[in-house]
């Protein structure tokens, strides 16, 4: 499993990830762009997809044709209704065909991945079964999900990158199945910082040192001569019961 992360801040969707995979016992970090867990959706601008799970899902997926057309997004098609009735079930028919969907009994098809769905200002989370969940805030899928909703309950306010970085942070420390790099994006550029476990630092302002300045007009000396010695007296150290 992973973590990826997203998050709704001023108009648009800033999206991360982690980078590791397991295959049995063994793990694996992720470097090639085309092996991110998120990516810009084929023909759509400002469009972001995410995906925990089969690494096979996801690679049927992010190649898929028209899952977002120029005249969907033209005619302002793209929407929770689209989603659902567009998006999910051409998910499901392109993995069907693969052979990569379960199915379970003789009512539910299932995946054995989740994704998000980002375009411009909508985010959406779409289930293993389908179900899609239209999301007002932020959101965290994959195994490390529950530390990554953790730190985002408790960066709220904080600058959207950093949240981002904090969660998957959180999620690396305690999941063994996720691991840095980090990689995020949004759907108004759509391009892709990576960072290391090494330069996260760089993008966490608690932990940008600020420099300390002394008062230049202060006398130190004056804060000694105007202390009253008289007013405190010496405490017997040997008296415990009056300290």
């Amino acid at each position: 499993m992973s973590v990826v992360v997203a998050i709704k801040e001023r108009g648009n969707v800033y999206i991360g990830c982690d980078s590791q995979v397991t295959k049995g016992g063994s793990r694996s970090t992720l470097h090639n762009k085309n092996n991110y867990k998120i990516w810009k959706v084929d023909g759509c601008n400002h469009c972001i997809m995410g995906s925990v799970g089969n690494v096979r899902d996801a690679n049927i997926v992010r190649l898929m044709d028209d899952l977002v057309s120029d005249y969907n997004v033209y005619k302002n098609q793209v929407d929770y209704r689209f989603v659902v009735r567009k998006v999910v079930p051409d998910i499901l028919s392109e993995l069907k065909m693969a052979g990569y969907i379960k199915s379970s009994g003789d009512y539910f098809e299932n995946m054995e991945s989740s994704f998000l769905f980002a375009f411009r200002n909508q985010l959406y989370e779409i289930n293993n079964d389908g179900a899609v969940l239209e999301i007002d805030d932020y959101v965290a899928i994959g195994s490390g999900k529950f530390e990554a909703i953790g730190s985002l309950l408790s960066t709220e306010g904080q600058p959207t990158q950093e949240r981002i970085i904090k969660a998957i942070k959180a999620s690396a420390t305690s999941d063994i199945y996720v691991d840095y790099p980090i990689i995020i994006s949004n759907t108004k550029t759509t391009e892709f910082d990576v960072i290391d476990e090494k330069d996260e630092i760089k993008y966490i302002s608690s932990n940008k040192q600020k420099k300390k300045v002394r008062p230049k007009d202060f006398n130190y000396d004056d804060v000694e001569a105007d202390l009253d010695l008289d007013e405190y007296p010496p405490v017997d150290v040997g008296d415990w019961d009056n300290i």
